[in-house]
């Protein structure tokens, strides 16, 4: 399939470029690096990839995502060309049915792709992973974040259909970082995936803003995770509400505090798991109704222990991210919507 891209004329003029592409709801509101052909061709000079080549078809306008149209996104968000293979790897995720791409742009709750990378190649690229993890210091971080949200834009988004957050784009911006694996007790997501170490993967999560989880005092595996249910188990949280994927960013602190004593990383899903839990006393009345037909039957076979947090330990996501300090981050995902991993191509 050969898929062109659309070439227009304008003014060299980065401010009348800017404003022609804000005009035309092209941008995400902020300055962009305007995707002249030579620029575009240095950005395709990152990947081994045909230009033409088609890498999925995003929801919900069905925009088509070929390489030449991923790199043009790259250019405008500032990427650097040996950013080009994690953009396409992303774009793969996003295209997957699993993610549900559909309903993250339509929704009218503050959710939004959010990339995890994962491997050696984070490091290579300098996608920040520790103190700091925000990426409004990390290059990589910073604009592989805004070239996939500008994807969610100028291939997916449908104007005034998609992108409609009723509190806005709380969180939206530049939403990557990878693992700290280096520091981390435990194995990367890739490595539980089933990918090998010294490969390079990308995992888009349906993410809502993070919650910030301050645990000062604790010093035990089960005193930290008790607070980390606590965080979990409240009647506003979607994924208390049907089968899911809690995302749980565990510091640096916090995660080798737990790991040092012994417990494996599925060891603190199977304690998330038990005792993020809500009982239909404490839940909400008037909000019963968003709880899923799947959902209800834990209020009555577990009237004591109550409803977890997801279907299995198993779906409960841990990522150790962030550097010193007794801080963690608690990331509601959205029911229906599944994370999705795929091999970066170098």
């Amino acid at each position: 399939m050969t898929t062109e891209v659309e070439r227009v004329e304008t003014r060299d003029d980065v401010e009348a470029i800017y404003e022609q592409y804000y005009a035309s709801n092209w941008t995400d509101g902020l300055p962009i690096i305007p995707p002249t052909a030579e620029r575009v061709e240095r950005m395709l000079a990152g990947a081994k990839r045909d230009r033409h080549e088609l890498i999925g078809v995003l929801e919900p306008k069905k925009g088509e995502a070929t390489v030449e149209t991923i790199a043009v996104n790259a250019v405008m968000a500032g990427c650097r060309p040996e950013y080009l293979p994690v953009l396409i790897a992303a774009t793969e995720a996003l295209a997957d049915p699993a993610l549900n791409l559909y309903s993250i742009l339509t929704a009218t709750h503050n959710v939004s792709p959010l990339a995890i990378v994962s491997g050696p190649i984070a490091r290579r690229l300098d996608v920040n992973c520790g103190e700091g993890q925000a990426p409004n210091r990390w290059r990589a971080s910073a604009t592989i974040g805004r070239a996939i949200q500008l994807l969610t834009i100028n291939v997916a988004g449908i104007p005034g259909g998609t992108h409609i957050d009723t509190q806005g784009p709380m969180g939206r911006y530049y939403n990557a970082m990878a693992e700290n694996e280096e520091e981390s007790p435990w194995e990367p997501l890739h490595a539980e995936r089933g990918f090998r170490p010294e490969q390079s993967t990308v995992t888009i999560f349906a993410a809502n803003p993070a919650q910030h989880i301050d645990d000062v005092g604790s010093n035990t595996p089960q005193s930290i995770l008790h607070t980390m249910a606590n965080a979990i188990a409240t009647g506003g949280n979607r994924n208390m509400h049907g089968p899911g994927e809690p995302l749980l960013v565990l510091g640096l602190q916090h995660a080798n505090t737990i790991g040092k004593a012994g417990w494996s990383k599925l060891d603190a899903k199977r304690f998330l798991y038990e005792n993020a839990r809500i009982r239909h006393v404490d839940f909400p009345p008037g909000n019963e109704s968003a709880i899923s037909e799947e959902w209800r039957k834990y209020f009555v076979a577990n009237a004591t222990t109550g409803m977890p947090c997801a279907g299995r330990p198993e779906d409960i996501v841990i990522l150790v991210i962030g550097g010193s300090g007794t801080h963690s981050l608690f990331v509601q995902t959205v029911l229906g919507c599944w994370s999705v991993t795929r091999l970066i191509e170098e």
